[in-house]
């Protein structure tokens, strides 16, 4: 957002006044002038005065109110633009002005009031324009917010941060064409604004070209090296393109900076699960150095009784995945089927851009809290008035999480599930939902949580609008194998077992499918270290990012085996390729991360499709590559053998995880 500045004019300066107020005028210029030299006390006392001892003069009373605005005084500088408006109600920057003291306090729909006021009196007020664009915007009024902002460029179209706020609009309705059109206009016009260069890089990343957004941020951080935010951004960037220890460095590097940045504690506590180099008792330990960290900010944790001793448990489910995302194929399940007579439901809801799985959760009989840009403090508050005695948090450390809300411990009980595959490190977390597969006996004292078990498996998944699956010919020669998970989990060494199996099967291809591969030149760094173990082009294959659910799952028909990533497994990817009639070879690891695809092939009694090293891994894909009736076989019985699992169960599913939570309670 960018907010215009305030407008150093005076009305009084402009006009013949009598001798009084030109003595005044004076005065109030030497005050300015000083203020503009930085006395910034000096000014204040010359305003204060003439405010005192000419108490109907409305241009000291504007002035006073601009330098405490600066100052960040916004209840004083306030008053002092109101009564500016009493005395003169007809000076445009006088309602500008107090439209900016409510912008800073974000109080946007009394800003907007007073911007069209300020216009109504001057027209053609450009100031006015760009902060009403960006009233509008953060009242989501996003057609307002773009037409007023074309408004603007009627009268001047060269005004770089008008450029700046249209095309962040643009890019929060999707339409990415205006938004890198103004965006790029507005760099043109401030080729050195780091800002600038962040939005556009983030808007190549939304859109999955990480390495035009690597360009972009690394512009931004040559302009303002010490800017967090893009700091952050970088790692996440890098990332994405597989730069896991350089995107570790960078993390490391700003929270060195910025030691309340729970974001970034979140976002480097989340990239240790991709290095395979990383111990899990290392990684363990990272944890319980953040949830330190964090509840050392609060020290005001008291919590009353359960409420529900002779009612219904109410539970409360928070994330910023209600979402068409693969938590919401997990916890439909749940949210479909919970028996409202003895539970009743809340959602916290920390959705950045809604969708229509978002209005499918919202038609359920639940209550529904839309927490997004809502203050912690505020979200705690509704909390407790919920009466809330089963918090359950389903991100954990992934992106948007609200981690600080549960260090608070706003309800009795809290519990971490679904979102992410580790302990969240807290201590005011009390329960973790698992299964003693993922999470066996040895790993108990890896967690700062009490495990629960949801046995025989913690995950019951709810198959989207899915294609038929098409019989395969067991004459069939030329195999393709193929995976879906995202780049951050395909490491160099499980590129290395892969062209084993590749090498070793002349005629098989591997197809690689994810967000990142719509960036040919990530494609290509993939390829060249393939071609380091005699992987040849033409046996791999680059898919990039599908929107459409349906014609994502119909892709897993051009495969014929799925290769599971290590030491991160899949989860989706794995439940998608099952449900589509694809075997999955996983590799069996130390970690609940490397342990999620034989906690599911198991429930399915599929066990003999992973193995506990390298070796028997590459065996098994091999051997099953060879075995054409095998392969038949699992392909026309895999979805069935789903549909008859509580992998897909969800009433059953349900009832098991509400007797956990009624269990909980007593």
């Amino acid at each position: 957002m960018c907010l215009s500045k305030i407008v150093p004019g005076s009305y009084f300066f402009q006009t013949k006044q009598k001798d009084l107020f030109m003595t005044v005028a004076a005065l109030l210029k030497k005050a300015l002038k000083e203020q503009e030299s930085g006395d910034l006390e000096f000014a204040e006392k010359q305003y204060r005065h003439i405010c005192k001892t000419e108490p109907n003069h409305p241009d000291a009373y504007n002035l006073l109110g601009c330098l405490l605005m600066d100052q960040e005084k916004f209840v004083e500088a306030r008053h002092l633009f109101q009564k500016a408006i009493q005395l003169k109600p007809d000076v445009y920057f006088f309602y500008y002005h107090l439209g900016l003291v409510y912008a800073c306090q974000e109080k946007w729909q009394d800003a907007k009031d007073l911007f069209i006021k300020a216009l109504e009196l001057e027209p053609s007020h450009l100031e006015s324009y760009n902060n009403l664009g960006i009233a509008y915007k953060n009242l989501k009024q996003y057609d307002q917010a773009v037409s007023t902002f074309n408004q603007a460029m009627l009268y001047d179209n060269t005004q770089h941060d008008i450029h700046y706020n249209l095309g962040s609009v643009y890019a929060l309705i999707g339409d990415i064409g205006k938004a890198g059109n103004h965006l790029l206009t507005a760099l043109k016009y401030a080729p050195t604004s780091a800002l600038y260069h962040k939005k556009i890089a983030s808007l190549y990343r939304k859109y999955n070209h990480y390495k035009k957004s690597e360009y972009h941020l690394r512009q931004s951080l040559k302009y303002d090296p010490d800017c967090v935010d893009a700091m952050n951004d970088f790692a996440v960037t890098l990332k994405d393109q597989g730069k896991l220890q350089q995107a570790y460095q960078l993390f490391d590097q700003v929270t060195q900076k910025k030691q309340d940045y729970w974001d970034v504690y979140s976002n480097k506590l989340f990239l240790l699960h991709y290095m395979p180099e990383k111990t899990p008792s290392f990684i363990f330990q990272a944890h319980v150095n953040y949830g330190k960290q964090l509840m050392s900010q609060f020290n005001d944790q008291t919590h009353s009784a359960c409420h529900s001793k002779q009612s219904r448990i109410r539970i409360g489910y928070v994330s910023p995945d209600f979402k068409c995302h693969s938590v919401a194929y997990f916890i439909e399940s749940i949210l479909r089927n919970h028996n409202t007579q003895k539970f009743k439901i809340h959602c916290y809801a920390n959705v950045k851009q809604p969708d229509d799985k978002t209005k499918f959760f919202q038609s359920l009989d639940l209550t529904w809290r839309d927490i997004y840009d809502v203050p912690d403090d505020d979200v705690v508050a509704q909390i407790k008035r919920d009466r809330i005695d089963i918090l359950i948090d389903l991100a954990g450390h992934s992106a948007n999480n609200r981690m600080p809300i549960f260090a608070r411990k706003p309800a009795p009980i809290q519990i971490t599930y679904l979102g992410y595959p580790n302990t969240t490190g807290l201590p005011s977390m009390d329960y973790r939902i698992t299964d003693s597969i993922v999470d066996p006996e040895e790993s108990i004292s890896l967690n700062t949580e009490k495990l629960l078990y949801m046995p025989p498996c913690f995950l019951c998944y709810t198959p989207q609008n899915s294609p038929p699956i098409k019989k395969r010919s067991i004459k069939k020669t030329n195999i393709i194998f193929g995976t879906f998970n995202t780049l951050a989990k395909i490491n160099d060494h499980v590129i290395a077992v892969w062209a084993q199996i590749l090498n070793q099967l002349p005629q098989s291809q591997l197809l690689l499918k994810n967000k990142s591969f719509t960036d040919h030149e990530i494609q290509m760094d993939i390829q060249k270290k393939f071609n380091l173990y005699g992987v040849d082009q033409s046996s791999l294959i680059f898919k990039p990012y599908i929107d459409d659910p349906e014609e994502h799952l119909a892709l897993y028909q051009s495969i014929d085996i799925a290769l599971d990533t290590f030491p991160y497994n899949g989860t989706t990817t794995t439940f998608e390729a099952l449900w589509m009639g694809i075997p999955v070879i996983g590799l069996i690891g130390q970690s609940h991360v490397s342990r999620v695809t034989y906690s599911i092939l198991n429930a399915l009694g599929l066990s003999d499709l992973t193995s506990h090293d390298e070796s028997s891994y590459i065996k098994k894909a091999i051997q099953l590559a060879r075995d054409s009736v095998l392969m038949r076989y699992l392909n026309e019985n895999l979805r069935t053998l789903m549909q008859q699992s509580i992998l897909t169960d969800a009433v059953a599913f349900t009832r098991q995880f509400e007797y956990l939570m009624s269990r909980v309670v007593l």
